[in-house]
C-alpha cells in the first residue's frame, strides 16, 4: 500500500455517513472482552460460551475486497473495524478521535437471527464487520460496490458535531452519554498502582553430572516444544494466492524440516518480498520477564535474517495474569519495558498488538506470554535462503554471540526438571550488526543455508538442518564456549546466534564479509555422510543416524494426536 492511500480511524467532519460493512451480527460475541478481562472458575465454560465469536472466513474474504477497493477509489473518509465491545466502541471511537460525537440508529443494523434486544446489538462483537465513514455524495457509490462483492451494507447513523454519544431504536432515544466520559478511558497513577518485581534467585547454573548426550538428544528431538509441528502446519493452506516463496516447512520432499520464516512475493511484477515470524519462550519469561521479553524480539529478528528479509516491524500478543496481584503486575510491566528498550534500539516500531490479561484459573495462571510476530522485507526473493543443508562438503559455521553458560529456562534443563539457571542476555547492538553482515552475505550469495540457534541448542539446529536436507554433518566444539561443558556447548540457548552453511567456493569471501563486519564466527565442520557426528576436544558427544533422529522428530506429535 502507497503511504497516500493510508486512511486514519477517525471522522473528518460532521455529517460523515457510518456505513456498517459484512458479517451480520449475532449473539456471539457478546461481553467478549468483559469474559477476556475475568478469572476463570469451573462455569466458565457454560455461562461464557456466548463470549466466543464464531468467525466466517468466507464472509471476510469479500470484506477485504471491498474495503481496499473502496479505499482505492477515495470513498472513505474513515475507517475501523468492529473489535472488542463491538458497535458500541467502534462507533464512539472514529467520531471521538476527531473530537465530535456519533448518532446511530440500532435497527438498522443488519441482524442474524431476530429478537436481538437493543443492548445486545450494541455491544456483540460477531466477526467480519467494518464501520465505514462516508462523505454524503459518495454513500451510493460506496453501497453499490458492496453490492457488487455480494456483501452485507447498510446505513446506519451519522457524525454530529456535539461530543456525544445518541443511540435510537424504533424511534425512541435510548441513550445519550458525553463522549469524554462514554469513549475516554480512565488514566491511572503509575506511582501508586503495586507491582513487585520477579524473584532473582536461583539464577545460577550448577554443575551436575553430564547424562548420555546421544539420549539427551533424542529427548529434546520428541519434545513437543521442539519436535515437527507438520501435524498442524499440514491442516492449514498456506500456498493461497500461489505466491509462497519460502513455506513453513523447508527441505526436500518429504524430509522437510521447520523454516525460520515464511516468504511471500505479493506482487507480479516485483521480487521484492515480504518475510513473517512469530515466537514465543513462557520459560525465559517465567524466570526473567526483561530478558524473556528482549529474547522474543532477538528470536524474531534472527528468523528474519536467517531467510533474507530485513527486519522491519513487529507485532506482539501479550498473555499475562490478573494485573490487580503485584506478582502479575510486575511481569507485565518488566516484560513492556523489554520490548520497548529492544525495539528502540533497533528503531523498529510495534505497527499493531492486544494484551490478553486475567489468564487464570482457580488453580494456577498462564505464565507471562509475549508472542511476537515479525515482519521482514526481502530485496530479492530469488536470494532468499532455507533452513535445510544443501550438498556434502560445504562448510558450517557458527555465527554471532559466544556460546555461554546461560542455561535458565532451556528446554535441556525442562526435560531434567532443573529449575535454575541465567536467562540469556542480549547485547542489541551486536544483533544488529550481525544482522546486517549476514544479510549482505545472503546477498552477495555465499550462503546455502541458514538456521537460527533457539530451542534445544547447537545439537537441535543442526539436527534440524540435516534433516531437511537429508545430509549429515560432523562438527567439532572445541573453539566454541571454550570454557564450557560439553552438554551446555550443545543445548544452550544464548542468544543471537546462527548456524550458517557456506557456498563451495565461497568461504573465503563468506569470511570476509563477516571479518569486515567485524561479526565472530567459528567454522565448525563439514557437511557429509547420514550420520549427525558432534565432537568436542576429541570426545564424540553424538553419533547418530539422520534418518533415526527424523523419525523422532517427525513422529513426536503424530503420535499424540494420530
Amino acid at each position: 500500500m502507497k503511504k497516500s492511500e493510508l486512511i486514519h480511524s477517525c471522522a473528518k467532519a460532521p455529517g460523515n455517513i457510518y456505513i456498517y460493512v459484512g458479517g451480520k451480527t449475532g449473539r456471539d460475541g457478546i461481553h467478549g472482552v468483559t469474559f477476556a478481562s475475568a478469572e476463570l472458575t469451573d462455569d466458565s465454560e457454560e455461562s461464557s460460551r456466548s463470549a466466543v465469536q464464531v468467525g466466517d472466513p468466507i464472509t471476510k474474504e469479500p470484506v477485504i475486497h471491498v474495503t481496499l477497493e473502496c479505499n482505492r477509489k477515495g470513498l472513505l473518509e474513515g475507517l475501523k473495524d468492529f473489535g472488542g465491545g463491538g458497535l458500541s466502541c467502534v462507533s464512539g471511537e472514529l467520531a471521538y478521535a476527531a473530537g465530535f460525537g456519533a448518532e446511530i440508529f440500532l435497527d438498522y443494523i443488519p441482524l442474524k437471527e431476530e429478537g436481538l434486544s437493543p443492548w445486545e446489538i450494541w455491544v456483540s462483537e460477531s466477526q467480519e464487520r467494518m464501520m465505514f465513514l462516508v462523505a454524503p455524495e459518495n454513500v451510493n457509490k460506496v453501497l453499490h460496490i458492496c453490492k457488487q462483492w455480494d456483501v452485507t451494507a447498510a446505513v446506519v447513523g451519522k457524525v454530529i458535531p456535539e461530543k456525544i454519544t445518541r443511540v435510537i431504536y424504533k424511534g425512541i432515544k435510548i441513550l445519550e452519554m458525553d463522549m469524554d466520559f462514554y469513549t475516554g478511558g480512565p488514566i491511572y497513577d503509575n506511582c501508586k498502582r503495586p507491582y513487585a518485581s520477579p524473584e532473582q534467585s536461583k539464577l545460577y547454573d550448577k554443575d551436575f553430572d553430564i547424562p548420555d548426550l546421544n539420549d539427551i538428544l533424542k529427548k529434546l528431538l520428541s519434545s513437543h516444544n521442539i519436535a515437527s509441528k507438520e501435524w498442524v502446519i499440514r491442516q492449514y493452506d498456506h500456498e493461497v494466492r500461489g505466491n509462497t516463496v519460502i513455506k513453513p516447512l523447508q527441505g526436500k520432499i518429504n524430509y522437510e524440516t521447520h523454516g525460520d520464516a515464511t516468504v511471500l512475493k505479493p506482487l507480479e511484477e516485483s521480487y521484492r518480498g515480504l518475510a513473517v515470524t512469530a515466537n514465543i519462550n513462557p520459560r525465559f519469561m517465567e524466570r526473567d520477564p526483561y530478558w524473556g521479553a528482549v529474547s522474543a524480539i532477538d528470536e524474531t529478528c534472527r528468523n528474519l535474517v536467517s531467510v533474507g528479509a530485513k527486519p522491519d516491524s513487529f507485532l506482539d500478543c501479550l498473555n499475562f495474569g490478573n494485573p490487580e496481584k503485584p506478582k502479575k503486575m510486575g511481569e507485565f510491566y518488566e516484560a513492556c519495558r523489554g520490548l520497548g528498550d529492544a525495539a528502540k534500539k533497533l528503531n523498529l516500531p510495534f505497527m499493531s498488538g492486544n494484551v490478553s490479561f486475567y489468564n487464570e484459573s482457580i488453580e494456577t495462571g498462564v505464565p507471562p506470554t509475549p508472542q511476537i510476530m515479525g515482519v521482514g522485507i526481502v530485496d530479492d526473493v530469488r536470494k532468499s535462503v532455507t533452513a535445510d543443508f544443501k550438498s556434502e562438503g560445504n562448510s558450517i559455521y557458527i555465527v554471532g554471540k559466544e556460546t555461554e553458560r546461560e542455561m535458565g529456562g532451556s528446554e535441556y534443563y525442562r526435560i531434567l526438571g532443573i529449575d535454575e539457571g541465567v536467562v540469556p542476555k542480549i547485547d542489541i547492538d551486536f544483533l544488529k550488526k550481525c544482522m546486517d553482515g549476514i544479510l549482505s552475505a545472503i546477498s552477495k550469495g555465499f550462503v546455502a543455508s541458514c538456521h537460527d540457534i533457539s530451542e534445544g541448542g547447537i545439537a537441535v539446529c543442526l539436527s534440524e538442518m540435516a534433516i531437511g536436507g537429508d545430509i549429515g554433518c560432523e562438527v567439532d566444539l572445541t573453539n566454541v564456549g571454550k570454557d564450557l561443558r560439553s552438554d551446555f556447548k550443545l543445548f544452550s540457548e544464548s542468544n543471537t546466534r546462527w548456524i550458517i552453511e557456506s557456498k563451495k567456493g565461497k568461504e573465503k569471501a563468506f569470511e570476509e564479509k563477516l571479518n569486515e563486519k567485524k561479526i565472530s564466527f567459528v567454522l565448525i565442520g563439514k557437511t557429509k555422510n547420514t550420520r549427525l557426528i558432534i565432537n568436542n576436544r576429541g570426545e564424540k558427544l553424538v553419533d547418530l543416524k539422520i534418518i533415526n533422529i527424523r523419525d523422532i522428530w517427525k513422529n513426536a506429535i503424530w503420535n499424540v494426536m494420530g
